[in-house]
Parts: C-alpha cells; sequence; structure tokens
C-alpha cells in the first residue's frame, strides 16, 4: 500500500473504508465469510475478509504499510471487531466498526498520518479534517459545490428517489437539496464576490 498525503489530511484525501458501500458489494452478508479486496484510485489496495455467522462478526484487513522513517515494506493483518445497536427506527439492529484505537462505534475508518493501521477519525494523534474546514474565504462555495457534487455521485446507480403516498420521500428531498445547494455555490463561485480583492477592483475600475 503506497503512502498516504503527508501533510493535513482530511477525510477525503486519506484511504477510507465505509461500511455501507462495503455492505452494498456484498459483504458482512449474514450467515456467510466473504473474501475480496478493495482499492482507491491512488492505486492502494487493502485485501478483505469478513465473517458474519451468528454472533461471531468481524473484519480482516491485509495489505503492505511502507514505513514513512525506514521506507521498508511491512505487510500488515489488521481485524476489526464489529459491534450491533439498535436502529433509531425501533426495527432490527444496526452494524458498526469498532475502532481499534478508541473502541468507539463508527461507520467509517481511515488510514491517514502515515499511521499502521485503519482507525476512526477520533484515533488520530493530529484531527483528521473536512475540506471545508481547510479552504480559505474565496474557495468556500468551490467546496459546497463539490461536496454536493460528490454526494449526488455516490447516489449514481441507486434506485431514482420518488413518493410515497404522493409525498417525496426523504431520499427524494435529500437529493433535491444537493441539487439546489450545487446550483447555488456554482452560480455564487463564479461571481465577483468570491474574486481576489485586486481582481474585483480592476473589474469595478472597467465599469
Amino acid at each position: 500500500m503506497g503512502r498516504p498525503y503527508a501533510g493535513t489530511a482530511t477525510v477525503y484525501s486519506s484511504p477510507r473504508l465505509e461500511l455501507s458501500r462495503l455492505m452494498r458489494a456484498g459483504y458482512f452478508t449474514k450467515e456467510a465469510e466473504v473474501r475480496g479486496s478493495w482499492s482507491w484510485t491512488n492505486g492502494d489496495t487493502v485485501g478483505i475478509f469478513t465473517k458474519r455467522i451468528g454472533a461471531e462478526v468481524y473484519m480482516v484487513l491485509s495489505y503492505t504499510w511502507t514505513d514513512p522513517r525506514t521506507g521498508k515494506p511491512e505487510d500488515v493483518r489488521q481485524r476489526i471487531d464489529m459491534v450491533s445497536k439498535p436502529s433509531n427506527l425501533g426495527k432490527g439492529t444496526v452494524l458498526y466498526f469498532r475502532c481499534p484505537s478508541t473502541g468507539r462505534a463508527c461507520r467509517i475508518l481511515y488510514r491517514a498520518y502515515h499511521a499502521r493501521t485503519f482507525r476512526s477519525r477520533w484515533g488520530f494523534s493530529y484531527r483528521l479534517y473536512y475540506p471545508s474546514q481547510l479552504c480559505g474565504k474565496l474557495g468556500r462555495w468551490d467546496e459546497v459545490y463539490w461536496n454536493a457534487e460528490r454526494h449526488l455521485e455516490r447516489g449514481k446507480g441507486k434506485r431514482k428517489p420518488g413518493t410515497y403516498l404522493g409525498k417525496p420521500t426523504k431520499r427524494a428531498k435529500r437529493v433535491e437539496r444537493l441539487w439546489e445547494q450545487l446550483e447555488r455555490a456554482d452560480e455564487i463561485r463564479w461571481s465577483p464576490a468570491c474574486w481576489p480583492v485586486r481582481l474585483r477592483g480592476a473589474f469595478t475600475e472597467l465599469l
């Protein structure tokens, strides 16, 4: 596995494993063992084994980690135990990762800041940021646009959101809000209000 981002890490710049996406891909199938792999656009890959039989539910990750001080590669095998909690809808349970570092239940694991293992965003010595927390004032609306675009992209391939008993579903309302955010952010980010001060001044003088 290659070396992760060396600067201030964000939740999107670091290799991440989202439980919802893993389950959609067939991992954690009830009463089954599943083997496969997961890869990222930067070329990093991990081998994945999941077991969900009876009360025994866990995941094992296998990958190569490179020591940032020596440059020496090391084979890593990490077990992630799972925990179930009652659904807030009052029906059934919801599966979570148990963070190997903090013990907290979480739905996403990251490997950032040259860490040897995957853990929750609270398990690092340094903070894991959202991109909007790092961008400057002029880049704020670019980040709003890209964030809405990311969420809409994830929804591709899913069943088209619609209505239930004549009313828009929660998912349909969320998709509509994302499109509104996308359109508003795209309009504002190209407006003079988001230009550098000198450029705005030069434009005003021309008028």
